[in-house]
């Protein structure tokens, strides 16, 4: 009887071992047939592409169309790497440093739900604030993809130009596409002490937080988000950061000359680029709010060359040049040695904000627009174009927002249906839903 059994045992062991080498032999030849470079490109690359190329890129295969299209590879592209694509400017609308691979649909942001212009108060990860001065209203929107979503104007705010700066969580678990908006505000008029109200699109209502900053002379367009932080730059050479998920207010010194610096984010975390002699330094905000060396000091020479390289051009009406290229590439036609507008880092030389993976300094000179890469060392430039109104005058770098574009989802808000009390003029209140 002791002997079936163990017969019985060591057939059935010699079965699953079979099993086995089956099952190796079909992994090992799995392994060894190679993954086809289609699949390959919609799995892994699609998601590094700009929006306007990855639309393109739909008409190759439906199967690609359906990989664009879904809901979970925006999630992807808003959480890949990718660097500055450009900035709005009044009145100009966006200009992309790319041209048109990295340009947006409408970059007056047609779209949008105002009557006239709208301003672009920040941006984080393609989701950016924008603000109608003539609707006085608030809206929430993806200028790549010109979805939208509004929101309510937040109680106390600072004029013209809200403070607002937009926090958009970009892990690959945000599949609504929810984001906050953080807005400073003087306490009191000239009291240099500054509150912060906290909007998230999940409760679609302002709530007042605890914290109370000295923020003397902040500059609403300043503000840049950095790792789940809203920071502002100050005139008097601060930069003040409220982060609504701790509750935590961090007040930090400019390292350099505070007349001449302007702070961004790179990988998530606070930069200033600051002028120093003839040249730029980048600092980076360590963990103990200590300012720390980011990149080589880089000088006005790397940064603005004085002589290149320009196809001979001749102006239109507009006073733009014909075939001038658009973004950091010129087509090298019949060149010539120019000078550059600019000779030396002076006071026409203005340091803008920056934001993206890598570290990009942004240099305005007269109508250069100038991104650097400091690991790279490459440049990428686009003009400023010029404004024929008499009534309007050239951009001067105050007001604009730097933007990255992405596919992100935008939630729409769950405003708060609380009802409105409105008095009427026989002094009776009444409710509005």
């Amino acid at each position: 009887m002791y002997a079936g059994v163990a017969s019985t045992s060591d057939e059935l062991q010699a079965t699953r071992e079979a099993s086995r080498r089956r099952l190796r032999v079909r992994a090992s030849a799995a392994r060894a047939q190679p993954t086809p470079l289609a699949d390959v490109l919609r799995e892994h690359a699609l998601v590094h592409l700009t929006p306007a190329a990855a639309a393109r890129l739909r008409l190759v295969h439906p199967s690609w169309a359906r990989r664009i299209s879904s809901p979970i590879f925006a999630v992807a592209h808003a959480a890949a790497p990718r660097r500055l694509s450009g900035l709005f400017v009044p009145s100009a609308g966006f200009l992309p440093f790319d041209g048109a691979d990295d340009a947006v649909p409408s970059p007056s942001l047609s779209f949008a739900p105002a009557s006239s212009d709208v301003t672009v108060l920040s941006s984080s990860h393609g989701v950016a604030c924008c603000f109608s001065p003539a609707d006085d209203a608030l809206f929430v929107c993806n200028p790549a993809t010109a979805s939208w979503s509004a929101v309510p104007s937040p109680p106390c705010r600072t004029w013209p130009r809200p403070a607002v700066v937009v926090l958009f969580d970009a892990t690959p678990y945000n599949f609504r596409g929810d984001y906050a908006l953080v807005c400073a505000a003087e306490c009191d008029p000239g009291s240099g002490a500054y509150c912060f109200q906290v909007f998230t699109s999940g409760t679609g209502s302002w709530q007042f937080a605890d914290a109370v900053a000295p923020a003397e002379g902040l500059v609403a367009a300043s503000g840049v988000a950095a790792g789940g932080t809203a920071w502002w730059r100050t005139s008097v050479g601060t930069a003040v950061g409220y982060c609504p998920e701790t509750g935590r207010v961090e007040v930090v010194l400019c390292p350099g000359d505070s007349a001449k610096w302007e702070i961004g984010s790179a990988g998530g975390k606070l930069h200033c680029a600051v002028r120093d002699g003839d040249g730029v330094a980048v600092y980076q905000l360590g963990e103990h709010g200590c300012w720390e060396v980011a990149a080589a000091w880089v000088p006005v020479e790397e940064l603005l060359p004085r002589s290149q390289i320009k196809p001979a051009q001749h102006e239109n009406a507009e006073g733009e040049a014909d075939g001038e290229a658009t973004g950091n590439e010129l087509v090298a036609q019949s060149p010539v040695i120019v000078e550059s507008e600019v000779q030396k880092l002076d006071d026409t030389v203005q340091l803008l904000g920056f934001q993206g993976t890598g570290l990009e300094v942004v240099v305005l000179a007269g109508r250069r627009l100038v991104a650097f890469d400091t690991e790279t060392r490459r440049r990428r430039e686009v003009r400023v174009p010029v404004r024929t109104e008499e009534k309007q005058k050239q951009w001067d770098g105050d007001e604009y927002a730097v933007h990255t574009n992405t596919l992100a989802l935008v939630a729409p808000a769950v405003l708060a249906g609380e009802p409105v009390l409105v008095e009427s003029p026989d002094d009776e209140v009444v409710a509005f839903p």
